[in-house]
């Protein structure tokens, strides 16, 4: 499991449910609505890391 992946699980998801997620180095460094801009914000800060993104789900969404 990565360093990211592990931050996301122990992200506290409160108040973030439908919204993006961007995890860098195991640190959550942007969290909205506007994945684009969060993603371009997060590739000119971080230019040597693979920022990982995560749509937090609704509480009622059932993954399989």
């Amino acid at each position: 499991m990565t360093k990211n992946f592990e931050a996301y699980l122990k992200l506290d998801k409160r108040g973030l449910q439908n919204k993006y997620v961007v995890i860098v180095d195991g640190k959550v460094v942007d969290k909205g609505e506007d994945i684009e801009n969060m993603l371009q914000a997060a590739r000119q800060k971080y230019p040597d890391k693979t920022p990982f993104v995560a749509k937090v789900p609704d509480e009622r969404m059932l993954v399989l």
